[in-house]
């Protein structure tokens, strides 16, 4: 007995419905539910079998730059003459309107620049309108406002060390505007590093707000139960994952972000190929990418992720959680899982086995490494810097008077939130020159009355402390800081990262693939294309 009725055999031998019963057919409840399965197998199967890329490009254009909060306007209720530092004041007028995008949306972070603008307003008479915008859709309403009248490009933009120089080369950002800035609030009071990584035709793009190191963190507990080296090499990261990996009990030895649409992705693997000597790209503008040291680094990278971290695709959020809860012995992460070390975020508190007799059990036996050495000689840490950007659609008096303020009145109180990742890139001031980057270790961490000095020994605190803007990163003390914009904006090497994980195609043509889409993004790439050589001998005629 059949629930549908069979299709019949025309006299030809082919088979098909009759249209007599197609009306039944439809009638048919069967029918219909034999349609929704099959329905739902094809969307399946075309939702597995969409490649990262493509299922990237679809999650992308599916996000909408709408999706942030409503602009808050701070306004004063009468007309007001404006007064900034160092400036004629003007006469009684309308108030000015600055708008302020700002890359931090924690209830946290609007709390503090919201102090801040209400303070600058009040001070100089002038408007503030601000907007808080998830950091991944940040390039791309920044985009959106430079092609389209969806939105107006802001005053200022909160933004990370990643699209400055390439926004600054498109006019999208205003140097001169920056430099001004830096003569009135003082240029030797910033970190020299950070202000050489943003230059753009011998002007700074962007003022350095502030940054941190992306680190290493280990469970040293486990490594000394076993006798292992410190993970600071390809060699001792590898023979600790395999040491620490026991699938039986859910431990993995190594975990980091690798799913395609997030920019720590390539980030952490940008790490890794710089502590190998791996260039993308000179300072000629030709890629680098095919030399051994990349190929290596790429190795490298598949082994330890392959091999010893978990099943499938990984974020900054399940790596962060498999150390918290003691499933992991090494993670790649910024500063931001400190203070949960700690215990002091009732919401991501340690639940590992040993936590539950000694809460600070992890902050007590984690190490924190920030320079990792490759297979030879070379090593390399990981900066990510924040910075307050002037556009070209501000009137540059105001805007300059907001970033005086920002680095003086208001500094300390950006700094103090998630103080963890906001080492100062000002350092202090002209009559005290340490003032802010000696007092960062002793900041409140997380609300609390604890700080990172309270927790860690003092040469921790100098790791993550030291030398941010002196890391080695990718194309920016070569000029290349455009195409920089460009790759992590298209996600480039995140895409391609978890291509190869995901196994469409192997290592060695891992390389090629990054190779080409970084020169397709090169116009009038003026180097010879390097071809895939041919994976078989090509037969003789």
């Amino acid at each position: 007995m059949t629930c549908c009725p069979d299709p019949q055999s025309s006299e030809n031998g082919s088979r098909f419905t009759p249209i007599s019963q197609i009306k039944p057919l439809l009638k048919s409840p069967c029918f219909w539910v034999s349609f929704i399965v099959l329905l739902l197998m094809a969307t399946s199967c075309q939702v597995m079998g969409e490649p990262p890329r493509l299922a990237t490009a679809t999650a992308q254009a599916q996000l909408t730059p709408t999706a942030t909060l409503e602009p808050l306007v701070l306004a004063l209720g009468d007309a007001t003459a404006v007064s900034v530092p160092n400036s004629t004041p003007r006469p009684a007028e309308p108030n000015p309107l600055l708008t302020v995008w700002v890359n931090e949306t924690s209830p946290e972070h609007e709390t503090a620049v919201r102090q801040i603008a209400a303070g600058f307003s009040e001070a100089a008479g002038v408007d503030v309108e601000l907007r808080f915008v998830a950091p991944g859709l940040l390039p791309d309403m920044v985009e959106t406002a430079v092609v389209s009248d969806t939105y107006d490009l802001p005053d200022l933009i909160i933004h990370p060390l990643e699209y400055t120089v390439g926004w600054a080369e498109r006019g999208i950002l205003n140097p001169e505007a920056a430099e001004a800035a830096l003569a009135q609030i003082g240029r030797d009071t910033f970190d020299p590093a950070a202000l050489a990584l943003v230059e753009v035709n011998g002007q700074t793009a962007a003022l350095p707000s502030d940054g941190y190191h992306q680190f290493l963190l280990y469970r040293q507990d486990w490594f000394q139960e076993r006798n292992l080296a410190a993970p600071d090499n390809y060699a001792a990261m590898l023979a600790a994952a395999e040491a620490l990996y026991d699938p039986e009990s859910l431990r993995s030895g190594f975990v980091i972000p690798t799913e395609s649409n997030l920019v720590t992705t390539h980030q952490a693997f940008e790490h890794l190929a710089a502590a190998n000597d791996c260039q993308l790209i000179d300072a000629s503008g030709e890629v680098l990418f095919l030399e051994q040291s990349c190929q290596e680094a790429i190795n490298f990278y598949y082994n330890i992720v392959h091999q010893f971290s978990p099943i499938g695709v990984q974020t900054d959020t399940s790596a962060r959680n498999a150390y918290l809860e003691g499933r992991t012995g090494m993670i790649m992460a910024s500063p931001r899982i400190l203070p949960m070390l700690a215990g002091l975020i009732p919401a991501q508190l340690p639940s590992c086995a040993e936590c539950a007799e000694n809460p600070e059990h992890l902050a007590e036996n984690s190490g924190i490494i920030t320079r990792i050495q490759g297979t030879g000689n070379t090593s390399a840490a990981f900066g990510e810097l924040t910075y307050l950007g002037i556009t070209r659609e501000a009137d540059p008096e105001t805007a300059v008077a907001f970033a005086n303020y920002w680095f003086n009145e208001g500094y300390e109180t950006w700094l103090s939130v998630e103080s963890e990742r906001k080492v100062p890139m000002r350092l202090g001031t002209e009559a005290e020159p340490r003032k802010f980057i000696d007092a960062w270790a002793n900041l409140p961490l997380a609300g609390s009355g604890q700080s990172l000095a309270d927790t860690f020994d003092p040469e921790t605190i100098t790791q993550l402390r030291e030398g941010i803007a002196d890391s080695e990163r990718w194309g920016f003390r070569e000029g290349q800081g455009g195409l920089m914009a460009t790759l992590y904006q298209e996600l480039t090497f995140s895409v391609v990262l978890q291509e190869m994980l995901s196994g469409y195609f192997n290592v060695d043509k891992t390389i090629f693939e990054a190779y080409n889409r970084v020169v397709d993004l090169i116009p009038n790439y003026a180097y010879p294309i390097v071809l895939e050589p041919t994976l078989e001998p090509t037969p003789e005629n």
